[in-house]
């Protein structure tokens, strides 16, 4: 939906800052938001580790493996799309990774735009 229909349906000639995120995050593909968390990431202090030709991997390990030696944190992260839908392999993994005390779950666009990437990446009070 483009922001001129939204603005339409919404029979205003204005949409709410979370309407446009909404847009936005709509139309951001799973390498636009890898990007987005690898930048942010390696701007913050953490280390990121993709697999960048998976074919050969065992299938559903997550996206992106996230470690902040100065914080004595690991997260593991699968990004999708607002549409895209997780495997019965990336739930196992996700599942198991979380039993196993780790930090595991996925990224959406949307996580982007209300901050939650970057609250995860480097939350508010927090040093270094």
């Amino acid at each position: 939906m483009s922001i001129d229909n939204a603005r339409t349906a919404a029979g205003s000639s204005s949409i709410s800052v979370a309407e446009y995120n909404a847009l936005r995050a709509g139309q951001m593909t799973e390498q636009q938001l890898q990007q987005i968390v690898t930048v942010t990431a390696n701007r913050y202090g953490w280390l990121a580790y993709h697999t960048h030709d998976s074919r050969r991997s065992q299938a559903g390990y997550p996206d992106l493996h996230l470690v902040h030696v100065g914080r004595k944190l690991s997260i593991f992260r699968e990004l999708k799309t607002m549409k895209g839908k997780t495997t019965a392999a990336q739930n196992e993994w996700l599942a198991a990774l979380t039993v196993a005390g780790h930090d595991a779950a996925v990224w959406r666009p949307l996580d982007w735009f209300d901050n939650t990437i970057s609250e995860t990446l480097f939350p508010s009070g927090v040093t270094s």
